[in-house]
């Protein structure tokens, strides 16, 4: 299940896209079974749709329901950060400052795949931190659908050296325990990346009537890194 959520995270699978149960088995190399609990477990978290003539669809991309997940996520992360200020163990932290300075250097050297892969270890690092298994839960439930707004967006040069700011400021005050102040650059983290959905959408929604009346076509706002 963990290469097909990957094949429609990275947008090998295009939103639109009929899977179909016979075709992903022989591509993945297994069964019909795996593959049919895949699609129930895939739609429970937003990536596919079934359909009532029992085809599988891969999800259309909701502009504002991803302004929704960042939202609750935002707040999950941000609780969790204040529970791991207290109980992240100093090797979690080693490992927190290890994924930051691949962070840097990604962000150095413009790879911005190995960034995004690093900065989704930071956060999940963070996550499991807090040692509260239903906040895990709930935030394993809901993460694929903000990874997948962010694999199909334009990264933002300037976004991007802010959202690495942000991000700096977030393990020092990890490394400082200091969770009040965690939960609130957590918040704002987030809340920059629902400023962003919104601008996002306006930007595409002035496209789509201009291209309507005639006019040419501007380029949409990138999106953020966060």
């Amino acid at each position: 299940m963990s290469l097909l959520r990957e094949m429609i995270l990275s947008g090998e699978l295009e939103p639109g896209e009929r899977l179909r149960e016979v075709a992903i088995s022989e591509r993945l190399g297994m069964s019909r079974t795996p593959v049919r609990e895949a699609f129930r477990t895939l739609a429970a978290e937003g990536l596919v749709e079934l359909l009532p003539n029992r085809s599988v669809v891969v999800a259309e991309l909701n502009e504002s329901e991803s302004i929704d997940v960042f939202s609750v996520l935002g707040t999950l992360e941000a609780l969790a950060a204040q529970q791991a200020a207290q109980r992240m163990t100093p090797e979690q932290l080693d490992r927190l400052r290890e994924l930051q300075e691949e962070m840097e250097l990604h962000f150095r050297n413009h790879d911005r795949a190995e960034y995004i892969r690093a900065n989704r270890a930071i956060h999940e690092l963070m996550v499991e931190s807090s040692r509260n298994s239903s906040l895990i839960l709930a935030w394993r439930m809901i993460v694929p659908r903000a990874e997948r707004v962010r694999s199909v967006n334009t990264l933002d040069r300037h976004r991007w050296a802010i959202a690495l700011e942000e991000h700096r400021k977030i393990f020092a005050a990890l490394a400082a325990r200091d969770g009040p102040l965690l939960s609130s650059l957590m918040q704002d983290h987030f809340a920059q990346g629902v400023i962003e959905r919104i601008s996002q959408t306006k930007s595409r929604v002035r496209v789509r009537a201009l291209t309507s009346a005639g006019a040419p076509p501007q380029a949409a706002a990138p999106a953020e890194a966060d």
